[in-house]
């Protein structure tokens, strides 16, 4: 072999290590990051667990279930290993989770309060209480005046009662069992605690958290993606176009909905997201620059182990459809 084809071929091998290099880093990024979602939705269906938890024995205290998300999510925010990196992770969680509070997540009439007793609702991580929905359907149950004025509810037991133990010899149906009756069914119904977590998650691979939020939010506004993989447009083209064109996704988001609850995702949520993804909020994208954040969520259930008090029903509204 010659010195001109060796040349050559280091020449032609150059060019290939050129086209495929690039590909490959991306597609290496891609699947850290990917990775980095699963274990991080793995931790949210975790969260979710501890969050009930603390619930079914706080008599559903959203405050509580708050505090016990927030703590089982910490290990996907930084290091936990020792108690100083501790305190610094969930110093940057209450940093993150001021700073989310005060977007303009309020654009639209239909969405949850910004707090509830003491619990806010439009930080990092929001708990959302599904079931007991709200104890209007009370005084039907017990076919008693004073049902839809009590406080709590009595976790073990349809014949207890709690507040006025002498309504007992009111009811017939817990001591007549053959008696045709589903209150006792409806009201072990309301002693299980359901709650769906929502938490905001940042990816942090370089490129890869772009493509990813860029490939989902236009999923959501149910638009096809054209162009190439790092220059993405909206218009059909092939994969030579110079610049991407995809500012007209932002107000095309639907928001994720849910049958029961609040939605997980609003529009105007969407338009936030989309602002700290692409450097458009005024102050908040000149101080942090660019952020991208996915919605995770998880929903558990667990029988009450502590009497639920009526102040912690999230939902009392009956417009909301639950």
């Amino acid at each position: 072999m010659d010195s001109g084809e060796s040349c050559r071929e280091s020449g032609q091998a150059a060019v290939e290590a050129a086209l495929i290099m690039p590909l490959m880093v991306f597609m290496t990024l891609g699947i850290i990051q990917l990775t980095m979602i699963q274990h991080a939705k793995l931790m949210t269906e975790y969260a979710a667990y501890q969050a009930a938890r603390a619930g079914i024995v706080w008599n559903g205290n959203n405050e509580r279930m708050h505090d016990a998300a927030i703590v089982a999510l910490l290990p996907t925010m930084g290091r936990t290993d020792k108690a100083s990196e501790l305190l610094l992770t969930w110093a940057k969680h209450q940093a993150y989770d001021t700073a989310m509070r005060s977007l303009a997540w309020t654009a639209t009439r239909v969405r949850p309060p910004a707090s509830f007793n003491g619990s806010n609702l439009f930080g990092v991580i929001r708990v959302d209480t599904i079931n007991p929905a709200y104890f209007t359907p009370i005084d039907t149950i017990w076919k008693l005046r004073t049902g839809a004025n009590w406080q709590e509810l009595d976790f073990d037991g349809a014949d207890s009662f709690p507040e006025v133990p002498a309504l007992e010899d009111n009811i017939r149906k817990f001591f007549n069992l053959p008696e045709p009756d589903d209150s006792e069914t409806v009201y072990r119904k309301a002693t299980r605690l359901t709650i769906r977590l929502r938490y905001w998650y940042e990816m942090r691979v370089p490129f890869a958290n772009w493509v990813i939020f860029t490939s989902w939010y236009a999923s959501n506004a149910r638009v096809a993606l054209y162009g190439a993989i790092d220059r993405p447009t909206l218009s059909k083209s092939n994969m030579l176009n110079k610049t991407s064109n995809v500012s007209a996704l932002q107000f095309r988001a639907r928001g994720m909905d849910h049958e029961r609850g609040y939605n997980t995702l609003y529009a105007p949520e969407m338009w936030v997201l989309w602002g700290l993804a692409n450097g458009s909020i005024p102050l908040v994208s000149d101080l942090v620059g660019k952020r991208y954040f996915l919605p995770l969520t998880a929903t558990h259930t667990m029988r009450m182990q502590s009497n639920f008090h009526r102040k912690w029903i999230l939902h009392l509204n009956p417009d909301w459809g639950l």
